[in-house]
C-alpha cells in the first residue's frame, strides 16, 4: 500500500481533532482523540515502513506519536504540555499530508 492509495482526509481529521483539543474539552473527547490519532500513526507508521530512509524517518515519528498518544497505556502530563504537543502533532500531520502525501515541494525531473 503507498500514501497515494490513502484518503487526504485522514491527515486532516487527525490535525483537526489535535487542534480542537487545544481547548477545554470533555474528557471524552480527549479519549477520542488519542484513539484516533494513536491508530493512524500506527497506520501512518507501518504503511511508511516500507520505502527508503525519509520514509523511515516518518515512520519513526508516526510511530512514536503513536505511542504518546496511545489510549491502553496513557502518558499523563500536564495541561500546557499537552498543549504543545497537540499542535506539534498536528504540524506534523499536516506536514506529511502536504509533502509526502500530496507531494508538494518534490522536484521534477525533466
Amino acid at each position: 500500500m503507498h500514501f497515494k492509495s490513502i484518503p487526504w482526509w485522514l491527515w486532516v481529521i487527525a490535525s483537526a481533532l489535535l487542534l480542537v483539543a487545544t481547548e477545554r474539552m470533555p474528557y471524552g473527547y480527549y479519549t477520542l482523540t488519542r484513539i484516533v490519532v494513536c491508530g493512524l500513526g500506527a497506520f501512518f507508521a507501518y504503511v511508511g515502513w516500507e520505502g527508503g530512509l525519509v520514509s523511515r524517518v516518518w515512520s519513526t515519528i508516526f510511530g512514536l506519536v503513536a505511542v504518546l498518544f496511545n489510549p491502553i497505556f496513557p502518558i499523563y502530563l500536564s495541561r500546557g504540555t499537552w498543549y504543545g504537543i497537540d499542535i506539534s502533532v498536528a504540524f506534523i500531520f499536516a506536514a506529511h499530508l502536504i509533502f509526502v502525501r500530496l507531494g508538494w515541494g518534490r522536484v521534477k525531473a525533466m
